[in-house]
């Protein structure tokens, strides 16, 4: 078993950029100057992987698929390991909608993280009209994968000392060969820490999954342990040809990311299931003389009512999520990031 505790600072430098552009109306912004690019310029970047790059002998590689509940803390997890808020984050359950491919490559090694939705019940995926890749995307995400992390939400006092059958199952379709861990997340919240012996133990049980190869107790919200479970996983990896270019972060398009990220604010500052209900769209990404983004984001609502709710009192809540989300674009694109949310609405 593993208990780590360090904290290493990444430095992994890549833009994805990609630029659309329309005219919108009743633009919200936090930011009173206006930006943008000429039109029918184009800052696509070639996210392909370079067929004339060498094959070194060194090289080497790893898929890392990530399972477990909603909101036992995934996105967050592959965010820490990678040193970029690439994943979609919020408090409410099924930010994450379809897998998403993360890369980080030190030297001469490179990891793919695959951030998978969290396993659902039959119950959950009509409720909240799930998207089918909450099924799907397990599957391929089991059948590419090295190694296999259980997040477990070890602070949660219902869940934590029983692995969910789904994980389980999911767990006996891996291939042979495939490498299993357990990674207790939250540990931070868990007083008294002997508790955690206690947990690992039932876990690893014969009514559990005795066949991790390894135990990890971490806090991705904190980073700690996540360096040492990224060394690990480098030092786990398989000599062979990278998936990836050396400098890509992701193999989401740019405006994806955006849309996510924009989406898991609104999932934090609106009330139940309301934002599950919000078409947001990306119109416009660009870049700026000064190397900074520009964005413009669509969000259309069912109703004049609940745009009022989106905007919030004077448009404050709006306001509020553009610059929450400025924030975590900035860090997943290592650039300064201006956004605007437009806010329509159609009656039906």
């Amino acid at each position: 078993m593993l208990v780590t505790l360090c904290r290493r600072v990444l430095s992994v430098e890549r833009k994805l950029l990609r630029f659309y552009s329309v005219n919108l109306e009743h633009v919200v912004s936090n930011h009173s100057r206006e930006g943008g690019l000429q039109q029918g310029e184009d800052y696509v970047v070639d996210q392909s992987f370079d067929v004339t790059r060498l094959r070194r002998d060194e090289d080497k590689s790893l898929r890392i698929a990530i399972l477990g509940l909603p909101n036992a803390g995934k996105s967050t997890l592959v965010n820490a390991l990678a040193g970029r808020q690439i994943c979609a984050m919020s408090g409410k359950a099924h930010t994450t909608r379809s897998k998403t491919n993360v890369i980080y490559s030190e030297d001469d090694t490179q990891l793919i993280f695959i951030d998978t939705p969290g396993l659902v019940t039959n119950r959950d995926f009509n409720k909240f009209k799930l998207e089918p890749t909450f099924k799907s995307d397990i599957e391929t995400s089991l059948e590419r994968a090295d190694v296999v992390g259980v997040v477990q939400d070890a602070s949660h006092p219902f869940r934590r000392h029983k692995i969910d059958e789904r994980v389980i199952e999911a767990l006996k379709r891996t291939k042979p060969g495939v490498t299993s861990i357990l990674i207790l997340n939250k540990v931070d919240r868990v007083k008294p820490k002997k508790e955690l012996l206690k947990l690992v133990d039932i876990l690893t049980g014969e009514q559990n999954w005795p066949n991790f190869s390894d135990i990890f107790m971490i806090s991705a919200l904190k980073n700690d342990g996540v360096d040492d479970l990224r060394a690990y996983l480098l030092d786990s990896a398989k000599n062979r040809d990278w998936d990836f270019s050396p400098n890509q972060i992701t193999d989401e398009p740019t405006e994806k990311i955006v849309e996510r990220t924009v989406k898991a604010k609104f999932m934090d500052a609106l009330p139940d299931e309301l934002p599950y209900i919000l078409k947001i769209k990306t119109e416009h990404l660009g870049v700026l003389p000064d190397d900074s983004m520009s964005a413009i984001v669509n969000i259309n609502c069912p109703t004049d009512r609940i745009s009022k709710l989106v905007m919030g009192p004077k448009g404050a809540r709006v306001k509020h999520v553009a610059l929450a989300a400025e924030q975590e674009l900035s860090n997943a694109f290592r650039t300064a990031v201006r956004l605007k949310i437009a806010i329509n609405f159609k009656d039906k």
